[in-house]
C-alpha cells in the first residue's frame, strides 16, 4: 500500500493538566474517507484543530501529524497559513462563523481564492451552489450572510473549502444543519472532490454509507469501529399522549414574513397549548428560524396575527425561552458560562445575586441537561458544538419560562446526547411546559410531537 496522505503517530494535547487526547494513531490513504463519531465533548474536533494548527493556547500538541509526509506539529503559523486551503481544506462545525458578516456570501466564497491570490474561475461559485440546492444562486451570492439559513451557509462553507481542490479535506459535522437529501449531497461532493477526506459526525448511520473506516474516541483515545452498514437506528419510543388544555398559550393566524432579499416565511398558522409539543419542520431554508423569531416577538409578521393568552401581540418578557440555531454565537465569548447561563433572570434578580449563587443556579441548570461535570467558569471557546447546544439549552430553561422556543437543539448531538435532549423537552411539556421545537430530522421529533407543522 501506498503511503498514507495523513498520518498520525502518538497525537497527545492537553490544557494543563487535562488531556485531551492521548497517543492518537490514525492514517487516511489516498482515495480515503475516515470518519471519527464519540460522544460530545469528547475530542473530535480537537484533534481537526490539531491537524490544522488553530488550538487555542495554552494547548501542547506532541507527537508527528504528516500530510504527505510532511509534518506539522512544529510548523510556524506562517507555514499553516500557506497550507489551508491549498494542501489542507476545512469545513468547520458553525456555519454562521464561518463567514465576515460584513462581506456579500459570494465575495466570503471568492476569498478562499483571493487569499491565496487566485484568479475566481468563472461562473464556479453559482455552479457549485446549484449543485448543493441553493435556488437562485446568481441572486443570492449577493446577499449577507445573516439572510442566509444554517443549513445554506454550510453548504456555502463546503464550496469555499473546495475552492482550490485541495487534496486533503477535514470536515467538523458538515451535515449537522441540512435535512437528509442535502446532508447526502455535500457527503458525496465531499468523498469525491477530495483524495483524502477526514470527518467528525454524530450521525454514525449517514457516515456508514460513505466511510471506508470509523474511529470512535473514547477516553481521548481511537478505537476503531467498523461502519456496520446496517438498517436505520429505531426512532425514539413515542411519548405518551396526554390531554391537552382547550385554551391555546400561543396563536400564529396566517403569519407572514418577507424580507427584501427574496426569503422569509409563506402564511403559517399554528397554535400551541401548555403542556404540548409542536414540531415544526421543512427544508433549509424554508422559513422555520423566521416563524421561532416571530413568535418570541423578536421580529413583528409583515401580515398575520399574534396572540398571547388570548391577547394580541408577542408574549410578555421572560415567559419565553429560546435556544438559537447557533449555539455558540450565542453565548457572550467574553463570559464564563455561568453568567450566560443566568443571564435571562430578570434584573432585579440577577443584580442582586452573589457569584456563590449564581454558579450553584448554573450547575442545577447545566446538571439538568447533562452537563453537571462540566465547570461553569469555562469560556464558551473552550466547549465542543454539542456541549454549547445544551449549555444554551440549560439557559433558556432558567426563570419562568412557560414557552421554549428551540432551533434545531440536537442538530449538533450524538444520538445518545440528542435522545437526553429530546426526553429533557418531554419531560418539561409533561410538567406543563409549551415547546415549539424545529428540526430537520422529521422522523426522530415526530415520535415525542403532539403536532407536527411542515413548512413547503
Amino acid at each position: 500500500m501506498s503511503e498514507p496522505i495523513i498520518d498520525i503517530r502518538g497525537l497527545t494535547v492537553s490544557y494543563a493538566s487535562v488531556t485531551v487526547l492521548h497517543a492518537v494513531d490514525l492514517s487516511v490513504h489516498r482515495g480515503e474517507t475516515v470518519a471519527i463519531v464519540g460522544p460530545s465533548g469528547s475530542g473530535k474536533t480537537t484533534l481537526l484543530r490539531a491537524v490544522l494548527g488553530i488550538l487555542d493556547p495554552p494547548a501542547e500538541v506532541t507527537g508527528t501529524i504528516r500530510i504527505e509526509g510532511s509534518d506539522l506539529v512544529s510548523r510556524s503559523e506562517r507555514d499553516f497559513r500557506a497550507l489551508r486551503g491549498t494542501l489542507l481544506g476545512y469545513v468547520g462545525q458553525d456555519p454562521f462563523t464561518s463567514m465576515d458578516p460584513l462581506m456579500t456570501v459570494g465575495t466570503n466564497i471568492a476569498q478562499g481564492w483571493r487569499i491565496k491570490h487566485e484568479r475566481v474561475p468563472h461562473g464556479r461559485i453559482v455552479d457549485d451552489l446549484t449543485a448543493f440546492d441553493i435556488s437562485r444562486p446568481a441572486e443570492r451570492v449577493r446577499q449577507r450572510p445573516f439572510t442566509w439559513s444554517g443549513g445554506m451557509l454550510q453548504r456555502a462553507s463546503v464550496t469555499t473549502a473546495r475552492a482550490l481542490r485541495p487534496p486533503v479535506i477535514l470536515a467538523d459535522e458538515p451535515t449537522h444543519a441540512l435535512d437528509e437529501p442535502n446532508a447526502h449531497r455535500v457527503l458525496a461532493a465531499l468523498t469525491e472532490g477530495a483524495a483524502a477526506l477526514l470527518i467528525v459526525s454524530h450521525d454514525r448511520e449517514l457516515v456508514d454509507r460513505y466511510a471506508d473506516r470509523v474511529y470512535r474516541v473514547e477516553g481521548g483515545t481511537l478505537i476503531e469501529a467498523p461502519p456496520t452498514r446496517s438498517a436505520p437506528t429505531a426512532p425514539p419510543a413515542p411519548r405518551e399522549r396526554k390531554a391537552l388544555p382547550a385554551k391555546p398559550i400561543l396563536t400564529a393566524k396566517g403569519v407572514v414574513k418577507r424580507y427584501p432579499t427574496g426569503a422569509g416565511l409563506p402564511p403559517t398558522t399554528l397554535e400551541v397549548r401548555r403542556g404540548e409539543i409542536v414540531a415544526i419542520t421543512g427544508a433549509s431554508g424554508a422559513g422555520k428560524s423566521t416563524l421561532l423569531r416571530l413568535l418570541a416577538g423578536i421580529e413583528s409578521p409583515d401580515a398575520g396575527s399574534l396572540s398571547w393568552d388570548g391577547r394580541g401581540g408577542p408574549p410578555p418578557p421572560g415567559a419565553v425561552g429560546i435556544v438559537f440555531q447557533d449555539a455558540l454565537g450565542s453565548l457572550a465569548p467574553h463570559r464564563p458560562i455561568y453568567r450566560s447561563v443566568t443571564e435571562p433572570l430578570v434584573p432585579r434578580l440577577r443584580d442582586r445575586m452573589s457569584r456563590t449563587d449564581a454558579l450553584a443556579l448554573a450547575r442545577t441548570a447545566l446538571h439538568r441537561v447533562g452537563l453537571g461535570d462540566l465547570d461553569p467558569t469555562r469560556r464558551p471557546a473552550q466547549l465542543s458544538g454539542g456541549q454549547a447546544q445544551r449549555v444554551a439549552i440549560a439557559r433558556a430553561l432558567v426563570g419562568d419560562v412557560r414557552l421554549l422556543l428551540a432551533d434545531e437543539p440536537t442538530a449538533a448531538l450524538d444520538a445518545a446526547s440528542a435522545a437526553q435532549v429530546l426526553e429533557l423537552l418531554s419531560a418539561l411539556a409533561d410538567d406543563g411546559t409549551a415547546v415549539v421545537l424545529v428540526s430537520h430530522a422529521r422522523r426522530t421529533v415526530e415520535q415525542i410531537a403532539d403536532t407536527v407543522v411542515e413548512i413547503p
